[in-house]
């Protein structure tokens, strides 16, 4: 994990700015997350932020790569990213035809995905501004009190997820794609899960089901939430998944 990071940071050393991406505003307020934290289950303080209206498309992400050659398929040292990095597109910096250039991109690592979000002055954001975002739907700014919308969540990540149309509406905050055909990478993914780190050890495998990593949780029945955290906190920051991207996050001056 050392060498990676090292590997990483010089990565990111030749970044610089490539694209402006459409931001919008998110006020602040309380939350109470279904992941439990260290301050217990009651509501936490989300401060306000600006989050990107939609996920990182094809499209920026190829001018990514050929602005930033040292994030092509066929320069990325293994430590940042897998073999199946961009492994579908067509060639080292193009997706080709047969990838929609305005859909999410995909199959890229937590490393890449915050070099790209480095890359136009902005983050990847933390669960809990994700969360507190993705709990809207199009007219509720919280929405999860309505069971029937939140059993459409499980859903997420497959072609019949709520916003898995590209005429879906957008939440409450002008934000589009949160529960669409692709999870997203957060900043703090490695620690959703209290004891994640334990992965790999003797009862650390059992924490990568669901199962167990309900009890993290302080709404063990939101099953699409549980779901989605599961999946993450199973994943290495170089590993990349046909149906994971990401977006981005500045914070507020």
């Amino acid at each position: 994990m050392f060498a990676a990071a090292v590997v990483w940071f010089a990565l990111m050393g030749t970044s610089s700015p490539t694209t402006q991406a459409d931001f919008v505003e998110v006020p602040g307020g309380e939350f109470r997350s279904t992941v439990r934290s260290d301050a217990g289950d009651g509501p936490r303080t989300v401060t306000g932020f600006a989050m990107s209206r939609r996920p990182v498309t094809v499209r920026e992400y190829e001018r990514f790569v050929r602005e930033q050659p040292q994030w092509r398929r066929d320069r990325v040292p293994s430590l940042v990213a897998d073999r199946a990095y961009l492994a579908h597109w067509h060639s080292a910096d193009a997706a080709g035809s047969d990838v929609d250039p305005d859909a999410p991109v995909t199959q890229v690592s937590w490393f890449a995905a915050d070099a790209y979000c480095n890359s136009i002055d902005a983050r990847l954001p933390d669960w809990a501004e994700w969360e507190y975002v993705a709990a809207a739907d199009a007219t509720r700014r919280d929405a999860r009190g309505d069971s029937s919308w939140r059993a459409r969540l499980f859903d997420d990540g497959t072609p019949r997820a709520v916003d898995a149309r590209v005429d879906s509406p957008a939440n409450a905050y002008g934000v589009r794609g949160l529960h669409g055909t692709a999870w997203e990478w957060v900043g703090d993914y490695a620690s959703l899960l209290g004891n994640a780190d334990k992965r790999g050890s003797n009862d650390g495998d059992r924490l990568q089901f669901c199962g167990a990593s309900g009890l993290s949780f302080a709404n063990s029945d939101d099953y699409a939430v549980l779901k989605r955290v599961a999946l993450l906190s199973a994943m290495e920051p170089r590993s990349t998944l046909g149906n994971l991207g990401f977006r981005c996050v500045r914070s507020s001056p």
